[in-house]
């Protein structure tokens, strides 16, 4: 091996059944004021919220569940208010990656001045977040290990990320018990994710041997239990939960690179899921990967551990996701479009190969 390698990850994990209980020995002295991020769904459903209302039931417990998919400015800022009002000492996200990346949101804002749109345009935050517990309820975005928050401009009809060192949350508690309940097309969903982070670590040029070895182990974890836990297979949906958070730590390293981008436009205009989004372009993605030098070993590698499922579409399309963006209503006419939100992003810089609009028109003409 050689080069440089730089490794951050801060946040403690807690992974196994049960370890709900344990939270409250995640909070530290004088941390009585707590905000529960989470969604309306996962309130109605009650089963999250109540384990962790047990789990705290000598805090005071704020409760915001405003938060929607793909969260908007609108709501973080909403989140801001009701954390400065409470006086809120610590901000738990409760639930898939929407309401964990609102509340890294909600911790930013707290405690600094601005509207989110200046920081997500580059203005630095100038007092530390509010510590954030993430407690994922799906098993796909790894938002509990990484130091991002996707949020969507309404306005700009775009989505971006928001990146800090200070977003990482302070401990992960993964309890694979609270992702039982979810439905099966979300399992799906976010195990399509799950799947897609690790990959594009893998092949990013910001990867390095050690993000490596947790992002083929998450594409493998991801390949060989995603078919059984979308059956509500418990034992698989543990390995899921797993694998959703070793994708969460290469990305942390290594970031997305083209495939998520290219995903974001299918999202915002025509209201696919993340992760559906993502599997939909995998295949030519994939395709991409082949043609270029600077990832063809790294392709081979991935296929070879696809093989066995028909290859990466066969796998995608025996999850009843269909790799065709016409079936997503994606019309020819729209490509110059999405291009243009896509090629600005900085994602562009990492993924191997010469990408250009043209490359990028070109593959989202190849997946209609």
């Amino acid at each position: 091996m050689t080069g440089n390698i730089d490794f951050h990850c801060p946040p403690r994990v807690l992974f196994g059944r049960g370890r709900i209980r344990e939270l409250e020995g995640l909070l530290e002295p004088g941390e009585e004021s707590v905000l529960v991020v989470t969604d309306p769904g996962l309130k109605e459903h009650g089963g999250a919220v109540d384990a962790v209302r047990r789990a705290l039931s000598d805090r005071e417990i704020i409760l915001f569940d405003r938060v929607e998919a793909n969260p908007p400015f609108e709501v973080v800022e909403r989140g801001r208010e009701l954390a400065r009002k409470s006086g809120a000492d610590v901000v738990i996200g409760l639930g898939g990656g929407s309401p964990m990346d609102a509340a890294k949101g909600i911790a930013a804002l707290a405690v600094n001045p601005g509207e989110l749109r200046e920081y997500m345009a580059g203005r630095a935050l100038e007092a530390a977040p509010l510590p954030v517990i993430a407690v994922p309820t799906t098993s796909g975005t790894g938002s509990e290990v990484t130091p991002y928050a996707v949020f969507t401009d309404r306005g700009q009809g775009a989505k971006g990320a928001l990146a800090h060192p200070g977003l990482f949350p302070r401990a992960a508690l993964i309890d694979p018990e609270l992702t039982w309940s979810m439905p099966r097309p979300v399992r799906i969903d976010t195990g399509l994710d799950a799947i897609s982070h690790a990959i594009e670590a893998f092949v990013s040029l910001d990867s390095s041997p050690l993000s490596d070895l947790y992002a083929r182990e998450g594409v493998r974890l991801g390949i060989e239990h995603l078919p059984g836990a979308s059956g509500g297979r418990k034992e698989d949906m543990d390995r899921m939960a797993w694998a959703a958070m070793l994708g969460g730590v290469a990305i942390a390293q290594a970031s997305t690179v083209l495939l998520h981008i290219m995903g974001y436009p299918l999202t915002v205009f025509h209201g696919v899921s993340h992760g559906r989004a993502n599997a939909a372009l995998l295949p030519v993605f994939m395709e991409f990967l082949r043609r270029s030098a600077e990832s063809a070993d790294k392709a081979a590698e991935l296929d070879a551990m696809f093989e066995r499922v028909g290859g990466a579409e066969g796998f995608v399309r025996g999850l009843g996701v269909s790799t065709r963006l016409a079936d997503y209503g994606v019309t020819a006419a729209e490509i110059d479009g999405f291009v243009g939100k896509v090629i600005v992003k900085g994602d562009v810089a990492i993924t191997p190969g010469d990408v250009t609009a043209e490359v990028i028109a070109g593959l989202y003409r190849s997946a209609l």
